[in-house]
Formats: structure tokens, C-alpha cells, sequence
């Protein structure tokens, strides 16, 4: 078998209860070693629980998880840990330590020696776009959340683990923090081939980020495939409405102020112009305001006219859009 085909982590006919009620159904999957492998689906579809039963922060009810060949229960608790990098959603850096002494915690645990640890952090720094001189002494308050999540997935690799875990590493993340982070993953698998299991509920993410994915829903995997044969071959109509969703979101994620006026799906309004407001922000920048429901205001030029611009709006350009283009490649 070839080096990239090995498999890395497996699941025989695993299943999950959680007081009674089974979360999880027969679960059989393997994953390949060196991918980036995405466990996709709606909340509350076993993604999370999926994942925490490889480092047995959750142990199965039933059937048998290996990690390289060997059951995970097999494993002396630490040893296995010790063996898996773990990325959270919300990264939870220790606060009174810095970034480089948060790094090191893991690698201290395991004797690293000083130098090489040093040398190690300053590398995996430099690769984020975080420089040792500039971050290592920084404490935790003083970074933005896009780079304490780069401090966090620095803090996974610096042990050198042949696993990652990232658990909806990025949803509480802005747009373009997000897109960011998304593209960092990519750059750093390509240099440093590790097995990745990413959580997220965002089809647009999986199908960017992922190698293979695995579509989960009710505690049953529906699909699993690269994104190319997701995309053309959904294997059940949930699977198929996800992959819409998320194509009709990428439809309109690049697009500027100016684009969604001239839809004409906007509303006249006499509220004042939001001033941070122009013709040229994305769609993407205003994401968040518009997400906790900010209502924004945007002057048209053209018209001389003020426009309404808040989360219907800018769901009515979403559909609009989407709806053309489905019309012009059909």
C-alpha cells in the first residue's frame, strides 16, 4: 500500500449513547492518513462526538476505533493524546502564560529539549504569519481572535503529532478571519502532509478545505467522498440540498455594496448612511453586523436614494443571484 493510502484512524461498527438515546448508529469509516478529512453536517448530527472518541475525550458505547492499526483503548491515555494535536473552536489559550510558553506546554510534557523547542516555535510562528520577535512574549489579551487561533494551531503542531483534531476550529471567527485561516490550513498541509479531522457544519468550508468528507446526519454518515464527487453525485437529497446551500452562500460571499444596490432587492429607507458603509465593502465584511442583526444604510449614487441593507436584504440578493445563474447555466 502506498505511503498516502494508509489508513490513519478507522471506525467498526461504532455506536454512541448518551442517556439512553444512541447519538451515534453503526458508524464505519476510515480515514486516510496525510488527508484532510471532514466530518460535515447540520449541529447535532455526531460530528463533535465523532471526533472526540479518536483521543477518547469520549469513550463509544459500542464497536472499535483504531489509530494506526491499533485500538484506541489499547493506548495508555497520555501516550494516545500526547499523539493527537487538538484545535478547538474557542482555542482557550492559558491567560498568564505567553504565546510561546503556551506553545510549549505539550512539548515540556514531553522532555523536547530547549532548543530544539525554541527553534521549533519560531519556525511553526513564521509559517502563521505570527514572527517570534514580534508574538512570543505577547500574552493571550493582547492578540485579536484570528491570532489567537493561529497561536492555537501553532500550540497543536508543536509537538509534531501525526494527527490533528480541529473542532469547528473557525465559526466564531469573522468572514475574512475565517477565509484567512482557511487558506493558512491548506498552506501548511501542503508542507507538512499531516491527518487532519476537521469539524465543521459549513458545506462551503468542507468543500474548501477538505481532501474527503463525510456528510453526517441524525448520527448516520450519508456520504463519504472528495468534494468533486460529492458535488456531482450526492448520494441522498440531504446531501444534495446541503451542497446547494452552500453554493448559493459562495454566490454572493466576494461581491461588493455595489453589486447588491444593483440587484434592486433593497428597500428605500430615510435612515442616515452608515458611515463605514461604501460602495466597494464586501459582502463578506459586513457578514458579522449583519448576522447579530445591525441595520445598515447605504446611499446609492445613481439615485441619490437610501437603501435598507440588513440580513433579508442581503438573503434577497443571495437568492437573486443564485437564482440567475441557475438560469443562465441551464
Amino acid at each position: 500500500m502506498a505511503e498516502a493510502e494508509k489508513t490513519a484512524i478507522e471506525f467498526q461498527h461504532v455506536r454512541k449513547d448518551f442517556t439512553g438515546q444512541t447519538i451515534l448508529k453503526d458508524l464505519n469509516l476510515t480515514i486516510p492518513a496525510d488527508e484532510i478529512f471532514v466530518l460535515v453536517g447540520p449541529s447535532g448530527s455526531g460530528k463533535t462526538t465523532t471526533l472526540k472518541m479518536i483521543n477518547r475525550l469520549e469513550e463509544p458505547t459500542d464497536g472499535t476505533i483504531t489509530f494506526f492499526g491499533r485500538p484506541v483503548a489499547a493506548y495508555p491515555l497520555q501516550e494516545l493524546r500526547w499523539s493527537i494535536g487538538y484545535v478547538l473552536q474557542h482555542i482557550a489559550l492559558f491567560p498568564n502564560m505567553t504565546v510561546a510558553e503556551n506553545i510549549a506546554v505539550i512539548p515540556e510534557m514531553k522532555k523536547m529539549p530547549r532548543d530544539r523547542l525554541r527553534a521549533r516555535t519560531e519556525e511553526l510562528l513564521a509559517a502563521v504569519d505570527l514572527p517570534a520577535k514580534t508574538y512570543a512574549d505577547r500574552y493571550p489579551d493582547a492578540l485579536s481572535g484570528g491570532e489567537a487561533q493561529r497561536v492555537g494551531i501553532v500550540r497543536a503542531l508543536a509537538a509534531d503529532p501525526g494527527v490533528i483534531l480541529m473542532d469547528e476550529p473557525f465559526s466564531a471567527l469573522d468572514p475574512i478571519s475565517r477565509t484567512q485561516l482557511q487558506d493558512l490550513i491548506l498552506r501548511l498541509q501542503s508542507k507538512l502532509h499531516k491527518t487532519i479531522v476537521f469539524v465543521t457544519h459549513d458545506m462551503q468550508e468542507a468543500v474548501k478545505v477538505g481532501d474527503r468528507i463525510a456528510v453526517m446526519h441524525n448520527g448516520v454518515i450519508l456520504q463519504v467522498g472528495t468534494p468533486a464527487e460529492i458535488r456531482q453525485h450526492p448520494a441522498a437529497a440531504f446531501v444534495a440540498d446541503f451542497f446547494a446551500g452552500a453554493e448559493m452562500g459562495r454566490v454572493a460571499w466576494a461581491d461588493t455594496v455595489a453589486q447588491v444596490l444593483a440587484s434592486g432587492v433593497l428597500t428605500a429607507t430615510s435612515q442616515p448612511p452608515t458611515p463605514a458603509v461604501t460602495l466597494h465593502t464586501t459582502v463578506a465584511a459586513l457578514a458579522p453586523q449583519l448576522a447579530a442583526g445591525t441595520v445598515l444604510a447605504v446611499a446609492d449614487p445613481r439615485t441619490r436614494q437610501t437603501y435598507r441593507l440588513d440580513a433579508q436584504g442581503l438573503l434577497n440578493y443571495i437568492v437573486r443571484v443564485h437564482t440567475a445563474e441557475g438560469e443562465s447555466n441551464s
